[in-house]
Order: structure tokens, then C-alpha cells, then sequence
């Protein structure tokens, strides 16, 4: 059976996007597994990263984007659904740059939200790994996110309001549990982008007394290199520069498949 793994917070800039991509190319270059990735980001972040390009003379890209489009997934019925099959490996069901077909998914009845996993069914097992990267909200798309799948991940940021927004999130992801998918693992709190600011520190400290149970033991600390990664669309481990970087989310990542089981 497959694991569908969202990467879900409803705050933005928190590495959801990060940490989905690189999951993807451990997963499929280094652990040779057969992948698929969801991107449900209106942003389309995910896809211009992960997709075929076409490189300009200036060193400029542009992704090639072709086949079913994520917004498609939420139509009540389907002829069937072309994937794009990625330089890394992985497979991707795409959103083009600030779709608005897929902004607007947010307006839709909640009984729509649950077409995704249908539509999705009978593909999700052709896959050893589903990987979702989720929208910044608490909306429809993440809904359509949680209800498909088998386990999902929260990527923060230590803010002064990291707390409060974890709080928010959880509480989501439970009703989603108890109210359309029981078969859904919380895996739990990734800390992405840590410095070593007395105010991080003490984000830190809040989160280990309020969620001790569900913090990943690993962390990602602020890493320039992580960025230079995804701008480019590479595995942060083919920097150069990248070792220190490629060593923390290396660390997490095994958790994480870890915890997956």
C-alpha cells in the first residue's frame, strides 16, 4: 500500500515546499522508489521546480508543464490523469505558477474537497510514495490533502507565534481524522530554519512543553545552501557547499521514513 505524506502548515514560508522536494529526490535517487508528487499550492512552487525546463541563454528556465492539472482532480468526474514524468525520477501532478483555477477550490463545497482521493485512488497504488505539498490555509485544499492521505508532517518555523499556529493546525488535522479519514498518523513537528536567537530559543522550549510527543528529534537549522538548492532545482546534496545542509535534512528525512514505518 502506498504512503501518502502531506506537508502541511497553514502558515507560509515554513519549508513545506522545501522539505516536499527534497523528500522527493531522497526518496527517488537515493532510495529508488517509485514516486508521485501532488502539488496543491495555488503558488505552483513544487512543479517549477520538479518539472522538465527549458533553459534560456542568459541561464534563465522555464518549466515544462504538461497533463492533468492539480485543479483538475477536484472535478466530479475524470477521463484519466497524465502525470509528468521528472528529470529525478519522480512523477508530478502539477499547478502552473498562481493558478487561479486551483485559488478557487477554495470556494467549493466541502463535498467536492473529497473528489481529489477518488480521482486519485486506483493511481495512488502504482506508487511506493505520494507526496502532497500543501497549501498555506486551513481550506478546502487541505482538507482534499489530509483525506487521501496515510500520514502527514508539519514543517515549522520557530516564530513568537510557532505555538499558536501548531495549536490551529493539529486541531484541524484531528477533525479530519475523526470526521473522513481514521487511517491518517500525525508523524509530526519538523523544526526548519532554526538560528540561534534567544528567540528561537524560547519558540523551541514552548513547543517542547506543549507538544513534547510529537517533535522530530532532528532539526534543519537556517542553511543557506537549502535555499541556493530549491532556486535551482537540484538535491541539496549536489552542492558543492551543501554538506552541513545535505547532513540535517538527510538526518530528518530518515526520521521521518522511520516513523512512516
Amino acid at each position: 500500500m502506498a504512503k501518502v505524506i502531506s506537508f502541511a502548515n497553514q502558515k507560509g514560508g515554513v519549508g513545506k515546499s522545501t522539505l516536499c522536494i527534497q523528500t522527493a529526490f531522497y526518496l527517488s535517487l537515493k532510495r529508488k522508489k517509485k514516486v508521485l508528487v501532488v502539488d496543491m499550492d495555488g503558488q505552483g512552487n513544487t512543479s517549477s521546480r520538479l518539472a522538465p525546463r527549458k533553459t534560456h541563454d542568459d541561464g534563465s528556465f522555464e518549466p515544462i508543464l504538461a497533463g492533468t492539472k492539480t485543479a483538475e482532480l477536484f472535478g466530479h468526474t475524470m477521463d484519466g490523469i497524465e502525470v509528468i514524468n521528472c528529470p529525478s525520477g519522480m512523477d508530478l501532478i502539477h499547478t502552473p505558477k498562481n493558478d487561479p483555477a486551483l485559488f478557487e477550490m477554495e470556494a467549493v463545497p466541502l463535498d467536492q474537497a473529497m473528489n481529489p482521493a477518488r480521482n486519485l485512488k486506483e493511481l495512488v497504488e502504482e506508487y511506493d510514495y505520494v507526496l502532497i505539498d500543501c497549501p498555506p490555509s486551513l481550506g478546502r485544499k487541505l482538507v482534499a490533502a489530509l483525506v487521501m492521505s496515510t500520514h502527514v508532517v508539519c514543517p515549522v518555523k520557530l516564530s513568537g507565534f510557532a505555538v499558536d499556529g501548531v495549536e490551529g493546525l493539529l486541531n484541524t488535522i484531528i477533525g479530519i481524522r475523526e470526521g473522513y479519514n481514521t487511517q491518517l498518523n500525525i508523524l509530526g513537528i519538523i523544526i526548519n530554519d532554526m538560528d540561534r536567537s534567544v528567540n528561537h530559543d524560547r519558540s523551541l522550549k514552548e513547543l517542547e512543553n506543549s507538544v513534547p510527543e510529537i517533535l522530530f528529534k532532528n532539526k534543519i537549522m537556517h542553511r543557506p545552501p537549502l535555499d541556493s538548492a530549491i532556486t535551482e532545482g537540484i538535491p541539496v546534496w549536489k552542492l558543492r557547499y551543501g554538506h552541513v545542509a545535505a547532513k540535517e535534512v538527510e538526518a530528518v528525512l530518515k526520521e521521518l521514513l522511520a516513523k512512516v514505518g
